[in-house]
C-alpha cells in the first residue's frame, strides 16, 4: 500500500511566529502589504524568480474591471450586488496603486513617469528606483517599451495602467535583486528525485507520453492549440515538442502540490539561489526551468530542463516534464488535458471530454 508523503512538514515550516503588521514609511512596501491582504481573484499575484550571481525576485500583481462610471449605465442595472461590489473593490485597488506610486515618486531614488490621455484612452506609467546595489549604477532600461520599462537596481517598482471610460487594467511589479555569489548551472535532479518519490509513494498516478507537433497553419489559424511558444530561427513555425504528463488523483493532489512547492523553495531558493533557474509561482501554477533562453531551430534538437505544474478545476494535479524540441517550441493552452497535437488536431488524455459551458476540460 503506497502512502502519500508530501504533507510532512507544511505545518512545521508554515507555523513559524508571525511578525506584527506595522506600516512602514515606504509607500511601496505599504502597497505590497495592502495587495497581499486582498484575495488572488482581485490581484492575481504571481512571483517570478531568476537565479544566478544575482537573484532577481519579481512580484507581480494585476487586475482589470469595469469602471464605476460604466457601472452606472443601464447596461449594468441588473448586475448582482456582489458582482457590482467586486468591480468597485477592484477599482479601489487600482486607485490605491496610483496613490502609492504618486507618493513613491517623491520617495524614490529615481522616478520615471509618463501619462497619456487621448480621446477615450488613458495610459499611466511609473517606474521607481528605490534602493541601489553596492558598486552598481542605477539604470533605466527599455524606456521606449511600455511593457518592459524599469530600473536596474537593488529594489525597484513599476506600475502600468491602461483604460477607457468603460474598462481599465493595471499591473504592478515589485523587483528585488540580491547578490548570491558565483553563478552555477541549473540542476534538475531535485525535481527528478521528487517525481521518482511521488511515483513510488502515491497511489494511482497516471503517466502519459506527450507529443505536440505544430505548423504555421496552427499558429495562424488554430490559436487554441498554441499556448506557450517560441518560433524557430528559420521562422518555419513548425516543430515538435515531447515530454511526459503526470496526472495525480484528487485524493493526493493537495499533498503532492505542497510537496513540490516545498521542494522548489528548499532546493533552489533556499539552498541554490545562484543556479541559472527561473521559477514562476502563483496561486494555481508552478513553472521551473533553466533561465538561459534557448534558440530553437528546425535543424537541431534542444534538450529541455523544464517542468510545469497546475491544479485543475477537476481536482487533479498535473505535472508536465518536457524532454526535447525540434523546430519551433509550443505546448497547448490546455496542456493539462492534451497529450498529443498532430495534423492540426488535439488528442485528449483518456477520460477527458470536450469543454463544458464554462470552458473547462474535465476528467471523468
Amino acid at each position: 500500500m503506497k502512502k502519500t508523503l508530501f504533507l510532512l512538514v507544511a505545518s512545521t515550516l508554515l507555523g513559524a511566529c508571525a511578525s506584527e503588521n506595522t506600516s512602514s514609511s515606504d509607500p511601496i512596501e505599504n502597497l505590497v502589504s495592502y495587495l497581499d491582504s486582498k484575495g488572488y481573484d482581485q490581484t492575481h499575484k504571481r512571483i517570478r524568480y531568476e537565479g544566478g550571481a544575482v537573484l532577481k525576485t519579481n512580484i507581480e500583481y494585476y487586475g482589470w474591471f469595469t469602471t464605476p462610471e460604466a457601472l452606472k449605465s443601464k447596461e449594468y442595472k441588473d448586475l448582482p450586488k456582489d458582482r457590482l461590489q467586486l468591480q468597485l473593490n477592484e477599482a479601489d485597488i487600482q486607485d490605491s496603486c496610483l496613490r502609492a506610486f504618486r507618493w513613491g515618486c517623491t520617495f524614490a531614488r529615481q522616478c520615471h513617469h509618463k501619462e497619456s490621455h487621448v480621446l477615450d484612452k488613458d495610459t499611466v506609467l511609473y517606474a521607481l528606483a528605490l534602493d541601489g546595489m553596492d558598486g552598481e549604477r542605477i539604470e533605466l532600461e527599455d524606456t521606449d517599451n511600455y511593457y518592459s520599462v524599469g530600473y536596474k537596481a537593488a529594489r525597484a517598482a513599476t506600475l502600468r495602467v491602461k483604460g477607457t471610460k468603460r474598462y481599465s487594467e493595471w499591473q504592478m511589479q515589485h523587483i528585488i535583486r540580491e547578490e548570491k555569489g558565483r553563478e552555477e548551472p541549473f540542476n534538475m535532479r531535485p525535481l527528478n528525485d521528487f517525481i521518482k518519490r511521488m511515483m513510488e509513494n502515491v497511489d494511482s498516478v497516471k503517466v502519459y507520453d506527450t507529443s505536440y507537433e505544430v505548423t504555421k497553419e496552427d499558429w495562424r489559424g488554430n490559436p487554441s492549440l498554441v499556448g506557450e511558444s517560441m518560433i524557430d530561427e528559420e521562422c518555419t513555425l513548425s516543430g515538435k515538442t515531447t515530454g511526459r504528463l503526470y496526472v495525480v488523483p484528487e485524493a493526493s493532489a493537495d499533498g503532492v502540490e505542497q510537496g513540490l512547492r516545498l521542494c522548489v523553495s528548499n532546493d533552489y531558493l533556499g539552498l541554490n539561489p545562484n543556479q541559472q533557474f527561473f521559477i514562476v509561482m502563483s496561486d494555481h501554477e508552478l513553472v521551473v526551468g533553466k533561465s538561459s533562453p534557448e534558440t530553437f531551430s528546425i535543424n537541431k534538437t534542444v534538450k529541455h530542463q523544464l517542468l510545469y505544474a497546475q491544479k485543475s478545476c477537476d481536482g487533479h494535479f498535473y505535472i508536465l516534464v518536457l524532454d526535447e524540441t525540434t523546430g519551433a517550441f509550443c505546448i497547448p493552452r490546455c496542456w493539462k488535458h492534451i497529450i498529443q497535437i498532430k495534423d492540426h488536431k488535439e488528442y485528449l488524455l483518456p477520460g477527458a471530454h470536450e469543454p463544458n459551458k464554462d470552458g473547462w476540460l474535465e476528467i471523468d
